[in-house]
């Protein structure tokens, strides 16, 4: 909970690096015994605007060898030897080389031959968002460091002058450890890297800076009902998220029954520490959500990967609108939120949705093993407790809403729930249960409980409760508070929906309806009272009743009263 006393809503997208911006790991399957034995040097140099040029050199005196580097795969790069020859060359999977799976990178595999000098070749391309800036904070997240193993490795990180490096923010993150910088040069804004040991050969360099005196102005930009804040260098991918929103935008509404009056979207650059860890998220108080928070990072994912993101953290802003509380159904909105963006963006063919899903699949496999069908924790999951590991939460989240929709059509059994729904506004387990049971025609109640919740099933009283329902919602606003007063006793009624407690159910449930239907005769009878006491005061502040007694008062009072009732009847 932030000190603002607003909460976040996050997207289930941590463990995606392991498999995007990280790295998976098995087992080489091309023997290394022909290897080279030389050194590899990466140099990044990042300008003002976070475009990052990266220079790597390998070079040996060995006669001659065997030898690859990871390049881009979807960007332009290019190769020079300066010294021997390269007699060979191809691009191979990284995975059939170094057991290493990345859909953005080759392995340039390539044998050579010194000459008398040695052999040395050097590769060159460039990365616009390696160091990523939202003013006046920045964080350079380098492009996947990986090459032979067996071969040395220095690193060199270059700063623009305007950057000043945040004091024990630069670090290289290896397949076996972390290992932190061997020099800083702080005139001359350089990192360096050099004791790394052999056996490392898959890195990652993380360094955090910040831009001091300099003012920053962002530009707005607007599409439809969606506005987007952004840095100016950020322009391009902003359209782009602007532009699928509103493409999505009409399948939500038809979805959710509701419409959004407004939404506003901005980029977000998270702490040092937690870059990999949020994909989204949206602040929230009692009265309104705030804006759309994306994490810059992931623009650098495999295509439909933001998307879903972003997706994510719009469809929040829907469930809000549709009366469901993320204060006590935290569960439902980020299973929903997770579930209704996989399922759309797989829809529209983006790679990245199916390889979220895999990726969700397997934590919900991870999870159920762990916890046996027993989601109990659930119910006690809010914005400031995690009675779980996050993980876990948004994985037994997921797989709830998912199972709940597999027997009963998909996308298609929540388009009928949000019908039903007619923008009740529900705040806990029981009530949601109610309408996902009227959408389903059966008792979801019991199905949650085999799950390990604790919900009174209320569809067993569905005739009851409709019938009390629909009297209170046809009850006019101006017939307060005793409308206010009839809801009140109807939500008695459903917490005290089961076998044990039914008495107190249909005491609760009665009086509602009582108080519904007699709403017009008691609000007609406190404003006469009220009218008479005005009254009262007035004359007696004149004097008129000076002599006459309490008792005779009283008793035109209760005159008056019996004389309204008897009309009113």
């Amino acid at each position: 909970m932030k000190s603002d006393s607003y909460g976040r809503l996050r997207v289930l997208t941590f463990s995606l690096l392991a498999s995007i911006l990280i790295v998976n790991f098995g087992s080489p399957l091309i023997s290394s015994s022909s290897v080279s034995n030389g050194t590899v040097e990466y140099l990044f140099k990042i300008d003002r605007n976070g475009l990052t040029l990266v220079d790597i050199t390998y070079r040996t005196f060995q006669r001659e060898g065997l030898m690859w580097i990871l390049v881009p795969k979807f960007s332009q790069w290019m190769n020079r030897t300066v010294k021997g020859v390269v007699t060979s060359w191809d691009l191979r999977d990284p995975y059939e080389l170094a057991g290493f799976k990345n859909p953005f990178y080759d392995a340039f595999l390539f044998s050579f031959r010194s000459d008398n000098e040695g052999f040395e070749i050097k590769i060159r391309y460039n990365h616009s968002l390696a160091a990523m800036i939202i003013e006046p904070d920045g964080i350079f997240y380098s492009p996947q460091i990986g090459f032979q193993k067996g071969n040395r490795i220095k690193i060199s990180v270059v700063l623009s002058r305007e950057f000043v490096l945040n004091r024990r923010e630069a670090i290289a993150f290896g397949s076996r450890n972390v290992y932190y910088p061997s020099s800083i040069d702080r005139e001359k804004n350089i990192i360096l890297f050099s004791d790394i040991p052999e056996e490392e050969n898959l890195l990652r360099v993380e360094i955090g800076f910040r831009i001091e005196n300099e003012s920053f102005s962002p530009i707005k930009l607007r599409w439809g009902i969606f506005s987007f804040e952004t840095p100016p260098r950020y322009r391009e991918y902003a359209w782009k998220i602007l532009e699928f929103y509103n493409e999505t935008y009409d399948n939500l509404v038809d979805l959710f029954n509701v419409t959004l009056e407004s939404a506003n979207v901005r980029f977000f650059l998270p702490s040092f520490n937690s870059l990999l860890e949020i994909g989204g998220y949206v602040p929230f108080s009692p009265r309104k959500l705030g804006d759309i928070h994306l994490n810059i990072l992931y623009t650098r994912t495999l295509e439909g990967q933001i998307e879903v993101i972003a997706l994510h953290e719009l469809v929040h802003h829907f469930l809000w609108r549709t009366g469901i509380s993320p204060q006590g159904l935290l569960w439902f909105h980020e299973g929903m939120a997770q579930y209704v963006s996989i399922e759309i963006c797989k829809e529209m063919s983006y790679e990245g949705a199916i390889l979220i899903e895999k990726e969700m699949e397997r934590k919900v496999l991870n999870v159920r093993e762990r916890f046996g069908d027993y989601f109990s924790f659930l119910q006690e999951w809010t914005p400031s407790h995690y009675p779980r590991d996050i993980g876990s939460c948004y994985a037994a989240a997921y797989y709830v809403v998912d199972e709940l929709a597999k027997q009963r059509g998909g996308l298609g059994y929540y388009r009928r729930f949000f019908r039903v729904l007619k923008n009740q506004k529900i705040e806990e387990c029981a009530t949601l249960a109610y309408y996902l049971s009227i959408a389903a025609g059966e008792s979801i109640a019991k199905v949650l409980n085999r799950w390990g919740f604790k919900i009174p099933d209320l569809y067993g009283y569905y005739p009851l409760l409709n019938e009390a329902v629909s009297l209170i919602e046809n009850v006019s606003r101006i017939f307060e508070p005793f409308r206010s007063i009839a809801m009140f006793l109807y939500r008695n009624a459903v917490l005290n929906a089961d076998q044990k407690r039914e008495n107190i159910m249909l005491i609760y449930l009665t009086l509602a309806i009582l108080v519904a239907k007699m709403a017009p005769i008691l609000t007609l009878m406190t404003v006469m009272a009220l009218i008479y006491c005005l009254l009262l005061w007035i004359l007696k502040s004149k004097g008129v009743f000076m002599d006459y007694s309490e008792i005779t008062s009283s008793t035109i009072l209760f005159n008056l009263l019996r004389v309204l009732a008897l009309t009113s009847s």
